[in-house]
């Protein structure tokens, strides 16, 4: 089961988890299983040849994960006892696997394919652990937990692909509660994305899905509801024994019983059946096909099926005992299994740890800066609307009017500056400050929003945004289409060169071209670059093999795609008057 923040609706593949439904009024006092030992307890048996499994998985993945149809591998045990590879696959009767490996017994379960979550519920303040959040422009995932930094700043934690829309976010984007899918809105603002470790999709190694978003405690608790959840998470991972903030022996986590409380399937129970887990996770699909997939290694693999479900990523997985000590950071899975990241590995990550003791003092006046929001890019010359959102964290109310300054740092100009009169405790504002780029500078420019109240944290009293001005884009077309025919007997092929102008006619290499033929057919070439195998600013596009009774093909520029430059495919020509410039028809020789 996989947690997906681009899905928008549900699919038989796993998603970011919530509770379905909120509870009015939830009883702070912690509670868990009574049938539980509170002892703590960092260390169980380990499987017989435990090592020489995981030396056996490390040496045999990569191959492993070359076969179709594999989406991972991990190292599990038998009910004897035994050790065992355990290889998880997307489909049943995958051909050419091993029995054993180096003398290691091998295991393989039908996990279906392993994707990320997402999925709705309602609102709440301050959002227990397992409510809903997400960025806006995602579905809904889990509120993994409130986290804190040393100098006592408040965080909520959750998945990259549900604060940070899978690396597509920008540092100060809106944190909603509940997620865009369950309703929530700019005024369901939590949080404002501080941090979040991007997710390689180039084919690199990852170990977390996380990210963090500046928070207060009105807005996230740090406890699960105590009714029907575990209530408040330990602030010591499991085993750790030394304090130094990472598993003293990550190997024991085998077998180990852990519980987690998400947006979809609330509590759950299930048990630790893999580890040093090596996945291909899939973060979008297009009907049954994974379009975007990342791999991740030193995963945890937790069954049954029914420990997660749609909505239920970002959840805090722990110990399934009094001490509800954190394990692990939920964020994908399938119909059979769910995959957690490490917990220490999370929370280093960000030098952050759970926050689990009595709320740091509330300033009574604190005016926050909670989020600055622009477009990524603008050109030069065009106007963008920047969105500044501020909150009233105190619990005081402001009934004084203050002004907030939107001010283009890089450039050192005022944007703009506009009044509030007055904000009660826990309320929210928007102000949107047009921002002519009339003369600014190309490149990028620190937006800084800040207010003038003063009160008793200055610390948050502003934020910032990055956004790239651009040059103004120039025009491109096509300047001409050739059509060269061949015929060696059997059949024959068709060859057309495009030749790309600038805007002031002049050949222009780097231009990307993508056309289609007609009809079309497997093996065509419908895509070049200007410049390559030598043509000044001209490239050739091919369709071979075509039979001798068909008397002609045509191909049609679709577009033209080349950084600062914009297809003006009304300027297109043909200085031959052999085509249009953009349709071009190659008859048979």
């Amino acid at each position: 089961m996989l947690h997906f923040s681009r899905f928008r609706a549900l699919s038989r593949a796993i998603i970011v988890l919530a509770p379905l439904w909120l509870i009015a009024c939830v009883d702070r006092t912690p509670l868990g299983p009574t049938n539980q030992d509170s002892t703590p307890s960092f260390a169980m048996a380990s499987p017989q040849g435990l090592d020489r499994a995981i030396a056996a998985q490390e040496r045999h993945t990569a191959a492993l994960m070359r076969i179709p149809g594999v989406v991972g591998t991990a190292v599990g045990s038998l009910p004897n006892g035994q050790a065992v590879i355990r290889i998880l696959l997307e489909r049943p009767n995958v051909p050419g696997l091993p029995e054993v490996l180096d003398d290691i017994p091998v295991t393989k379960t039908v996990t279906g394919m392993v994707v990320a979550f997402s999925d709705p519920t309602k609102r709440q303040r301050p959002a227990p652990i397992g409510f809903s959040i997400g960025h806006p422009a995602i579905t809904a995932g889990s509120i993994g937990a409130r986290v804190v930094n040393a100098s006592q700043q408040l965080f909520v934690l959750s998945n990259n692909h549900v604060l940070a829309n899978s690396n597509g976010a920008s540092i100060g984007d809106a944190a909603l509660q509940p997620g865009p899918f369950d309703g929530g809105t700019s005024a369901d603002q939590v949080g404002t994305l501080f941090a979040f470790q991007p997710i390689n999709f180039s084919g690199g190694s990852n170990t977390i899905d996380a990210a963090i978003a500046v928070t207060d405690v009105l807005s996230v608790d740090n406890s699960s509801p105590t009714d029907d959840g575990y209530g408040m998470p330990s602030a010591q991972i499991w085993g750790d024994g030394n304090n130094d903030g990472i598993f003293d022996n990550k190997n024991a986590l085998l077998n180990q019983p852990v519980q987690k409380y998400g947006r979809t399937t609330k509590l759950t129970h299930g048990t630790i059946t893999g580890i040093n887990a090596t996945l291909s996770i899939c973060y979008e699909v297009v009907i049954i096909f994974c379009t975007k997939s990342a791999t991740f290694v030193d995963q945890l693999i937790i069954e049954p099926g029914a420990f997660s479900g749609g909505g239920d990523s970002g959840s805090l997985i722990v110990t399934d005992d009094l001490n509800r000590n954190p394990v692990a950071l939920l964020f994908a899975g399938s119909s059979t299994q769910t995959i957690g990241n490490r917990i220490d590995l999370v929370l280093n990550r960000f030098s952050v740890k759970i926050d689990a003791g009595p709320p740091p003092p509330q300033p009574s006046l604190d005016v926050a800066v909670q989020g600055v929001n622009a477009p990524a890019s603008v050109t030069v010359g065009n106007t963008a609307n920047v969105v500044v959102t501020i909150r009233n964290a105190g619990t005081s109310n402001v009934s004084s009017t203050f002004d907030v300054t939107l001010r283009d740092a890089t450039d050192n100009i005022v944007i703009g500056s506009q009044s509030i009169a007055g904000l009660a405790s826990g309320a929210t504002a928007t102000q949107t400050y047009a921002w002519n780029t009339a003369g600014r500078s190309i490149g990028g420019h620190t937006l800084t929003a800040q207010h003038n109240l003063p009160d008793e944290n200055a610390a948050n009293d502003q934020a910032s945004a990055i956004v790239t001005v651009n040059p103004q884009s120039l025009g491109m077309h096509v300047g001409n289409l050739t059509a060269i025919p061949s015929n060696d007997g059997t059949s024959w092929s068709a060859t057309v060169e495009i030749l790309v102008h600038d805007a002031n006619h002049n050949p222009l290499n780097g231009v990307t071209v993508v056309g289609d033929w007609t009809p079309n057919a497997f093996l065509v070439a419908n895509t070049c670059t200007t410049g390559e195998l030598g043509g000044v600013g001209s490239c050739i596009v091919l369709y071979p093999g075509i039979r001798n009774s068909r008397k002609s093909v045509t191909f049609t520029v679709n577009s033209l795609t080349k950084a600062g430059f914009t297809y003006a495919s009304g300027s297109n020509h043909d200085v031959d008057g052999g085509s249009n410039g953009t349709t071009i028809k190659v008859n048979k020789p």
